[in-house]
């Protein structure tokens, strides 16, 4: 294992946040992920050409549509036409509970707040068959091609936009399930041999992640119907932009959303923070979710709300 070269004050924070951290958990991960496209073939076929192609996988028993394979047989994986022609998807296990957290459905009202690069705004589609409204808005105007790259390699059907999730606005009705895959300070996918995956880290970043985050969810609950769901996760150990976000959250809305409890069987979670430093959090914060990192998986957060306001 190679020596250490994480930020000396990122470790010191990490030893607080995640006490049980393990050596390995920085380390290249093992295992790559894929997910089944079921717009394009049904999860059976899949497997099927995988096994004719003589490629050993496993499947994630807490989601249907992923298989994992070895690092160096995804690298094989990655230029076949199973991949080239978008039947599988090359995406973390981390990255597909946000999704699978929000449940959307066949004829609902979606908006992916924050899309590119249309990972999670194509396997939304997977969930509502293609059938309803699904809205992916990215404001980095370099990030849409990205964007339209994966939705049309996905056979996604989507409207696009680009405006600052902050300000988005909606005309035509609330949504029925927003989720805001936050932009973050990417703790969870530091390598400690890839010196430029923490490269601009900074207890600064972070601080202006959490000023930037509580702004997109506090848009996003403007925007969901009564007894809409609304996800929000970030891909980070820091408790400023996870429970912090939260519990401003929950205070700034004055009742208006119930925090839900998340639970995914197969699905390791840890405790979330109810302090941290010198602030003390809403209790209900222990019914979101820290995913654990391991060989498989990066570290991750989700918070599932609802809107209990009915007019």
């Amino acid at each position: 294992m190679p020596q250490s070269t994480l930020p000396s004050d990122f470790e010191i924070r990490l030893k607080e946040i995640f006490p049980q951290r393990q050596a390995s958990l920085f380390g290249p991960r093992r295992y790559q992920s894929f997910r089944i496209n079921t717009l394009k073939i049904t999860v059976e076929d899949a497997h099927a050409m995988l096994s004719v192609r003589k490629v050993d996988f496993k499947t994630a028993g807490f989601c249907p549509y992923a298989v994992i394979v070895e690092k160096l047989a995804a690298q094989e994986l990655l230029k076949s036409e199973l991949v080239q022609e978008g039947l599988l998807y090359a995406q973390g296990l981390e990255s597909l509970l946000p999704v699978i957290v929000l449940d959307p459905r066949p004829n609902q009202r979606v908006l992916d707040m924050c899309a590119a690069p249309g990972s999670k705004t194509s396997q939304i589609a997977m969930h509502m068959h293609n059938e309803g409204i699904l809205k992916a808005n990215e404001p980095v105007r370099q990030r849409l091609y990205r964007l339209k790259s994966v939705l049309q390699l996905t056979g996604t059907k989507a409207q696009i936009s680009s405006v600052d999730g902050r300000r988005f606005k909606e005309y035509n009705g609330p949504f029925d399930r927003i989720l805001v895959d936050a932009p973050c300070s990417t703790e969870g996918r530091f390598i400690i041999n890839d010196p430029k995956s923490f490269a601009y880290w900074s207890v600064r970043k972070i601080k202006e992640m959490s000023h930037k985050q509580k702004g997109l969810l506090l848009n996003a609950s403007r925007l969901l119907s009564p007894g809409g769901i609304l996800v929000y996760a970030t891909c980070t150990f820091a408790p400023e932009e996870n429970e912090e976000v939260v519990d401003w959250f929950l205070r700034k809305t004055d009742g208006r959303f119930e925090l839900d409890p998340i639970h995914i069987e197969g699905v390791a979670t840890y405790p979330c923070l109810t302090h941290w430093q010198k602030r003390t959090y809403d209790l209900r914060i222990r019914d979101a979710a820290r995913i654990l990192p391991d060989e498989r998986m990066e570290g991750f957060f989700i918070a599932k709300f609802t809107n209990s306001h009915y007019k």
